[in-house]
This record gives structure tokens, sequence and C-alpha cells, in this order.
């Protein structure tokens, strides 16, 4: 009795500590997620700052003041994504334990499995008449015959669990994958973010610098934007990593727009966001970086879908496929995605005829500036771009960004990004 009572303690203890683990995790998680909800509401005072501070005149103070409350929300919006990446965290070690747990119980269904197995193979070892002749009544011998059969059941049972049990932890590690893939975007977001203070504080020391504090000199220089362009020029990461001048980008960001509808301002956002969440852009090789990295994955089929779509747009071009440069592998995914556009060859070969019949290539090259832009303004413009209303194209760079799954919390933190990316765009390259 003394033993029953200590083992139900025991079973009551681990449950109470299960329970325990899994309210003090959801209470962190809510905790993360009120945290969230806090700054956000912090980044949306600065925004309301920012656009009321350029209804006024345009002066030194504003200007600086802008600059100063952009480089805060930014901040801020660093701080949100550390919160959201601590979500993941948790999604993740939550995700583990169901897989671990899930496991468990598939392993002990299969060693039940195995156990009617040496049954039925202890009763395939005799003859029937063996089985007879050893019982001392009959009954005995229906009563084993009942009970193989249920043996038999149970295997049936078993094999459905297990099956069960298989395809709910594919649906878990899917899940897991997800979570992890979300966890390594948001992180490669967060260097953004903070590439992106950097430039505002440098905007910020460049105007203090040129006009010396003086709103004289400030009103001077307004007047005269050549070196400002210059100045824009050298922040954009665009124009370094495909080696264009701004007036080359602006050029094919316009024919781009002029035949899709889009605003040039919003493609050249998009560009610029995917250039600099690529880190590794141009410095890949398809074999290594797509091919064989899919495969380590287990993503046969996706690898030799993209090798062949790769060898194929390189064959049209009369181009040698092992001298092109992609995109490297980056920190989750894979890499293999082709010029300013970044799209992956699969899906360049989706636009190509659209894109040969914009700009008159034919066949035209995802390397090639002008049919690389217009292969990302026609995705863009057919995923709503073209109405040219803030909620269409930030849906629209968040389906860029993330296809089917653009509803997450990445997505649209990208979504923003690139929105206040072609804010500025519109305003210093386009009004």
């Amino acid at each position: 009795m003394t033993r029953i009572f200590a083992i139900i303690l025991l079973v009551f203890f681990f449950f109470a500590n299960s329970v325990f683990a899994i309210s003090e995790k959801e209470q962190l998680k809510k905790e993360l997620e009120e945290q969230m909800k806090q700054l956000q509401g912090q980044i949306g005072q600065y925004e309301n700052q920012i656009g009321e501070t350029r209804q006024k005149a345009k002066s030194l103070k504003n200007e600086i003041n802008i600059l100063e409350n952009q480089i805060e929300k930014i901040r801020l919006e660093i701080e949100q994504t550390k919160l959201s990446i601590r979500q993941t965290e948790l999604n993740v070690s939550q995700l583990q334990k169901e897989i671990d747990a899930v496991q468990s119980q598939a392993d002990h269904q299969k060693s039940l499995l195995s156990e009617y197995i040496r049954l039925i193979d202890q009763y395939d070892q005799e003859s029937i008449l063996e089985i007879i002749l050893k019982k001392e009544k009959l009954s005995d011998f229906f009563e084993e015959i009942n009970a193989l059969e249920n043996v038999q059941t149970k295997i049936y049972d078993v094999l459905g669990e297990i099956q069960a049990f298989k395809a709910e932890l594919e649906d878990r590690k899917q899940a897991l994958e997800n979570e992890r893939d979300e966890q390594q975007q948001l992180k490669a977001l967060q260097e953004i973010q903070k590439n992106t203070v950097a430039k505002q504080q440098n905007r910020k020391e460049y105007l203090l610098q040129e006009t010396k504090g003086q709103e004289k000199l400030y009103q001077q220089k307004i007047q005269s934007t050549q070196k400002d362009i210059e100045f824009i020029a050298k922040q954009i990461s665009l124009l370094e990593k495909y080696h264009l001048t701004l007036e080359q980008a602006i050029t094919n960001a316009v024919a781009a727009s002029s035949k899709t509808g889009i605003r040039a301002a919003f493609l050249l956002g998009v560009l610029e966001i995917e250039s600099r969440l690529g880190v590794n852009v141009g410095t890949g090789n398809w074999q290594k970086d797509m091919y064989q990295c899919y495969r380590k994955l287990g993503k046969i089929s996706k690898a030799e879908k993209e090798k062949e779509a790769f060898l194929q747009i390189t064959q049209e071009l009369g181009l040698n496929p092992d001298l092109l440069s992609v995109s490297a592998e980056p920190s989750y995914g894979c890499g293999g995605a082709m010029g300013p556009a970044q799209f992956m060859p699969t899906t360049w070969l989706a636009y190509r005829d659209s894109v040969a019949r914009v700009t008159g290539h034919n066949p035209p090259s995802p390397w090639d500036p002008l049919d690389s832009f217009t292969a990302a303004a026609i995705k863009l413009a057919r995923d709503g771009a073209n109405q040219r209303t803030y909620e269409a194209e930030h849906q629209a760079a968040r389906i860029y960004f993330a296809g089917g799954n653009y509803n997450t919390k990445t997505a649209q933190r990208y979504g923003n990004m690139t929105l206040s990316q072609a804010e500025e765009f519109q305003r210093e390259l386009f009004d």
C-alpha cells in the first residue's frame, strides 16, 4: 500500500511540475507579447511625431528632429525584434518537447508491436495438431485461438496508432522547421535595422557637419542638391552590390514602373531591402549554395528543379553556370537567388516570358538590371502594388518576402521596413 501511495505521489508531482513548466512558459509568452505591444505604442508615437514634423516648414531643426525620431523609432523596432526572437525560441523549445513526447509514444507503440509479432511468431512455430495435443481441454485450444485473434487485432490497432504518430511527428517537425526559419529571418531583419540606424546616424552627422548647425547654410544647401544626391547614393546598398549608379537605378526603376503601374520609389525600396537582407548577395555558387544545400536539407525534388531551371537559364543566355554569381547560403534556407530582384531559378522561369514582352530582351537575363527590375515590378504588380495604396504595397512586399506566409510577424516587419525605405526614396529622389 505504501509503495502504491509513493508511486501516486511521484506521478502527481511529475504532473504538477509539467503543468507548472507549461504555465510558466505561457506566462513568459504573455509578458513578451505585452512588452511588444508597449513598444509598438511608443513606435507609433515616434511615427506621429515624424509625420507632424514633415508637415512643418523645411528647416535644419525639423530635419534633425526627423532623423533623431527615426533613429529612436528603429531602435525600438530592434528591441521589438529581439522580443520576437525570444518568442520563437520559446516556440522552438516547446515544439521540440512535443516532438520528443510524440516520439516516445511512437517508440512505445513500436515495442508493443514487436511483442505482438513475437507472440504470433511463437504460434507459427507449431502446427495446429501440436497445439491441440498440448491442451487438456479442447476449450483451452479455442480460448488460445481467440487470444491469437485478439493479438492480430491489436497489431492492426497498433499499426494504425504508429501511422497516426508518424503523421503527427511530421506536422510538428515541419512546424519546428518553420519556427527556426522565422527565427533566422528575424535575426537577418534585425541586422538590417541596425544597419539602418547607422545610416540615419551618418545622415544626421553629415547634415550637422555640412551646415555647421546654421539654418542659413542649411537653406542654401537645399537649393543645391547635387552633393546630397552623392551622399544618398553612398548609402544605398543596391548600387554597391550590383555596380550601378544612382542614375541607372532610377532609370530602370522608372522604366519598370511605367510598364507595370507600381511606384518607382516602392520598387527601389523592395530591391534595397532585398540587397541588405542578402548579406551574401552575389558571393555564392549554384552547386554548393543552392543544389547541395537543398540536398543536405533533404529537399531532393527542390534541389533538382532549381538545378534544372538554373542550367536552362544559363544555357539560353549562352553563359557558363559555374562562373555566374548567386546568393550564398544564408543562415536560414538556401542560396541561389539571382540578380537585383533576387529571384530563384524556378521563379525566374515563371516570369521570363512576361519580362521579355516588356523589355524586348529575349531571352531576358536575371543579371541584367532592366530585366531584373522589371521582373520584380511585374511580381509586385500582380500581388497588388499597382493599386499604390499603403496597404496594397505593404502586402505585396510581404508576399515578395514570404510567399504564402506573408501574415507572419517577420513578414510584417519586412513590409514596414520596405515601406519606410520607399518613403525615403520618394522624398529624396522623386518628389
